[in-house]
Parts: C-alpha cells; sequence; structure tokens
C-alpha cells in the first residue's frame, strides 16, 4: 500500500497552498502529525488549515481542521 499525509493551507491573501508527502506507514502517520502540530502553532498565521493521512487505495485514515480566523 503506499501511504499520504497533506496539508492544505489557506493564507492571509486568500493563496490555498497544498504539501503532499509519500511513503511508508510510520514515515506517513509520523509526518500527519508533524503537520497537526505546525497546524495548532500556526506560525505562518494561515486562515485555515487540514491535516490529512491515509493510503492512495483506501483513502483518509485521520483528518484535523484547525480554522484560525477571528470570529
Amino acid at each position: 500500500m503506499t501511504y499520504y499525509a497533506t496539508n492544505i493551507a489557506k493564507k492571509a491573501d486568500g493563496k490555498i497552498v497544498f504539501t503532499n508527502k509519500t511513503g511508508e506507514r510510520a514515515a506517513m502517520e509520523y509526518q500527519y502529525h508533524l503537520f497537526c502540530a505546525n497546524s495548532a502553532q500556526n506560525a505562518d498565521g494561515d486562515l485555515y488549515d487540514a491535516c490529512e493521512w491515509g493510503t492512495m487505495e483506501g483513502g483518509k485514515l485521520e483528518r484535523a481542521v484547525w480554522n484560525h480566523e477571528a470570529v
């Protein structure tokens, strides 16, 4: 199986940035948690972050979302 980890970030200027990685299960689970840690901290000042990991064949295993926009 091919595993993936992805981060989708909406920047303040409206740009949407996708970061995708593929690899072995343990490495992609680790990468997913790194994406989550960075998203929770929001050092880049993103308006929105979504992180996900799973398999190319079966789809997502886990997803986390942060909405940093002022309410």
